[in-house]
């Protein structure tokens, strides 16, 4: 396991980066963290971070702040956004990132990102099944995916990461109300931020290497029977959903788990604390 004084630098401070950055501070590591903004970034060194000023869109038009290269592992956290994408600008600034880290000569490359790769796939999908993205966030990650590994083989780290849960986020409340949602009986995939953060803290202390991760809790209720209790349980309107034959894809993380010695704080959906309405 490698010693707590290595540097990380975490690029993308936001909901998922700004806990972890604080984690691995309170860890004993030295951690760079970046923001879009000058006063953001600022705000990071009150929490023991070094904030960097850092955005991806004008990365490869301008020159680039080589103090977030400046790590034995460089965290690659950015979402291209959750309700639109421009594909090509976040591919490009992506791209010239993980180039940067290259000639930069970064030691460990840990790029965050989606099980939306596997697209509309069916049934148990494990670490090894093909990447079938049919949305335009999961053709851009297996894209950059290919890129990190083609560009550091044994040092790029991919983890790709199920349904996001955590503080005020959870899907229930963006469903609750709604009515005839499809795929009933599909399987539900969350993973809650806490685990995700000790998986980062995981791979980084063990120093793991070329290798594709992906996490999930490891209970999959169906999404009918989950969301409509939470709905109810945070006193909102339960949604309705259209039935299914339930063969959606389930994500079995359980490689991961056993690959990083990761026991999940929260193994189930109905573990994970629903957030105030």
């Amino acid at each position: 396991m490698s010693k707590p004084n290595k540097s990380i630098s975490v690029c993308g401070c936001g909901w998922l980066g700004m806990p972890l950055a604080k984690q691995l501070v309170s860890s004993g590591f030295k951690v760079i963290g970046t923001k879009r903004s000058a006063s953001d970034a600022e705000a990071l060194n009150q929490y023991g971070i070094h904030g960097i000023q850092f955005d991806l869109m004008t990365f490869d038009r301008s020159p680039p702040n080589t103090a977030i290269f400046d790590a034995d592992t460089l965290v690659l956290n950015i979402p291209p956004g959750r309700r639109t994408i421009d594909k090509a600008s976040f591919v490009t600034g992506m791209k010239a990132v993980i180039d940067e880290a290259k000639s930069q000569g970064v030691g460990q490359v840990i790029f965050i990102s989606t099980t939306s790769v596997y697209g509309s796939a069916k049934g148990v999908i494990d670490e090894s099944t093909l990447c079938t993205p049919d949305t335009e966030s999961g053709m851009a990650h297996v894209e950059l995916e290919q890129h990190v590994i083609k560009q550091f083989a044994d040092q790029g780290v991919v983890l790709r990461l199920s349904g996001l849960v955590g503080g005020e986020r959870h899907p229930a409340r963006y469903l609750a109300g709604r009515k005839d949602i499809a795929n009933g009986n599909d399987p539900v995939n969350l993973i809650h931020r806490d685990d995700c953060i000790n998986a980062i803290q995981a791979i980084i202390e063990q120093n793991l290497t070329g290798g594709v991760y992906h996490l999930s809790a490891q209970e999959h209720p169906t999404r009918a029977a989950f969301y409509q209790w939470a709905a109810a349980e945070m006193g909102m309107e339960p949604p309705t959903f259209l039935d299914s034959d339930g063969t959606g894809k389930c994500i079995d993380a359980e490689a991961t788990q056993s690959a990083l010695s990761l026991m999940l704080k929260y193994p189930s959906p109905y573990d994970m604390p629903l957030p105030s309405v």
